[in-house]
């Protein structure tokens, strides 16, 4: 193991010191935690020489040390880069609104291209990043150096703020910046998308208007005799559509061989082609085609503030199953919707326990925990929680059938943890904690519906209009085991 080096020491400063003399490293120190720097690569250098030689878990320390030094290295380039463009200044002080996409001489990109044998497209945006990171988004740079945040988040974070003012771009920075090393880039992203909405509330709405108006239907050619059907709607008819397709396939019953995507693809070709009608499929009686594992619209579930229902602000909102939402987009579906008061907790930030127990999750337990959990709990996983399993923490009958003992879980998930030497355990305040094979731990925290901002503990939830039956989820007691 190796010492922690100080990030700021660089070039010279590293050749005066007294490598002989360098000071032992804590006996707990692993790769995986140590900061990057030229000594720290030198010393995993030599010490990963032989992989054979390592344990599972240093492997694992050491992959992660690795992950960390190339972020350490990619945000020193950034520096480098931004310095460059700095001394290749353009022409023309008014680049806004010009087709260059970085405020640097027209031919500095060609210098970098050429350097590092990238297209000139490819140059242009590199020294954007690099000088939007020095001049914008210190702070960001900041943790990539460090090693905390890797390429593909900080390009999140800059592509989400590119199009902003500064001070707008700063405030989305320091709402996502404090969570962003220990998200994935799915996470990120999400996270991204509600702290623009909420830095900025009325452009939010306009862009969605915009885009809206951009809906569409578009059939592409691929390989092998195949081809793909695209569709650009809004969130909440996409979700819903999507939720009839599965609800359907549910219904083709446990014997079809198919895969669920298999199933809902035959059902979308059967359905837009007129070989099964929405009438037919959900005839009680009907002999044709499958029945949907519940009757009535799909549930569509829109959790806001109380008082961004009421119009008194403009907070973003969550549309389960998607993302967010904009507060104006989640009051037009509540407009037309049945509204279920739900409470969280102010603290986590978490919903609370409708207070039902039983051998089975009834509906509303099982709405509540998929509205809870937003995606499957796996640490790293983005599957949602509304296609994913209900899962026992503590196996039943050994632990109950309660809020606090029940998380989403996808197949995979469900069935990884029940393989051998994944061990998973619920921890306070709605935490998950899993154990890989190698004692490696990583934690799952519950999804944090609040808005930093916002004193309200209460949320309402946008249900199907009452004039339709409300839809029950499907029981996971129906699922294959494990359960």
């Amino acid at each position: 193991m190796f010492e922690t080096v100080t990030p700021s020491l660089a070039g010279d400063e590293l050749a005066d010191l007294d490598l002989l003399t360098w000071p032992e490293p804590p006996p707990d120190r692993t790769w995986a935690d140590t900061a990057p720097s030229g000594i720290a690569a030198l010393e995993l250098d030599v010490d990963t020489a032989d992989p054979a030689c390592l344990s599972d878990a240093q492997l694992i320390d050491a992959m992660v040390g690795f992950e960390r030094q190339a972020a350490w290295a990619q945000a020193r380039q950034a520096r480098i880069v931004a310095e460059f463009a700095r001394r290749r200044p353009p022409d023309a002080k008014d680049m806004a609104g010009t087709d260059r996409t970085c405020a640097a001489s027209p031919y500095a990109p060609d210098e970098v291209g050429l350097a590092l044998r990238l297209s000139r497209w490819s140059a242009t945006a590199r020294i954007g990043q690099s000088r939007e990171l020095v001049e914008r988004l210190p702070e960001t740079l900041g943790l990539w150096q460090a090693g905390r945040l890797d390429e593909r988040r900080v390009t999140a974070i800059c592509d989400a703020t590119r199009n902003l003012p500064v001070d707008t771009a700063r405030a989305v920075q320091e709402r996502v910046l404090p969570r962003a090393p220990e998200q994935t880039l799915g996470q990120l992203k999400a996270a991204l998308a509600r702290a623009v909405i909420a830095a900025d509330p009325e452009s939010a709405e306009r862009r969605h208007t915009a885009a809206r108006r951009d809906r569409r239907v578009a059939v592409n050619p691929e390989p092998e005799g195949m081809a793909s059907l695209w569709a650009l709607l809004p969130a909440t008819d996409a979700v819903a559509a999507f939720g009839w397709l599965t609800r359907l396939a549910r219904g083709c019953g446990a014997q079809d061989p198919r895969s669920m995507d298999a199933r809902r693809a035959d059902l979308l070709a059967a359905l837009l082609t007129g070989r099964l009608t929405p009438a037919t499929a959900a005839a009680p009686g009907g002999s044709e085609g499958p029945r949907p594992v519940s009757p009535g619209k799909p549930l569509v579930q829109v959790v806001m503030p109380f008082t961004t229902l009421l119009g008194a602000d403009q907070q973003p909102c969550e549309l389960v199953g998607h993302g967010p939402i904009t507060a104006e987009h989640a009051r037009e579906i509540a407009s037309d919707a049945t509204l279920v008061r739900l409470v969280y907790d102010p603290r986590s930030g978490t919903l609370l326990d409708y207070g039902r127990a039983t051998d089975r999750p009834p509906a509303g337990l099982a709405d509540h925990v998929r509205a809870r959990d937003v995606h499957c709990r796996q640490p790293i996983c983005r599957r949602r929680a509304t296609d994913s399993e209900l899962d026992h923490l503590i196996p039943f009958p050994l632990g109950p059938t309660s809020e606090a003992n029940l998380a989403t879980g996808c197949s995979h998930d469900h069935h990884l943890k029940h393989s051998p030497g994944w061990q998973v355990h619920a921890l306070p305040d709605g935490v998950i904690e899993w154990i890989t094979p190698t004692g490696h731990r990583y934690r799952s925290t519950p999804h944090d519906y609040r808005d930093d901002d916002d004193p309200f503990p209460q949320v309402w939830a946008a249900r199907p209009p009452p004039d339709q039956p409300t839809p029950q989820h499907h029981d996971p007691a129906d699922d294959p085991p494990p359960f």
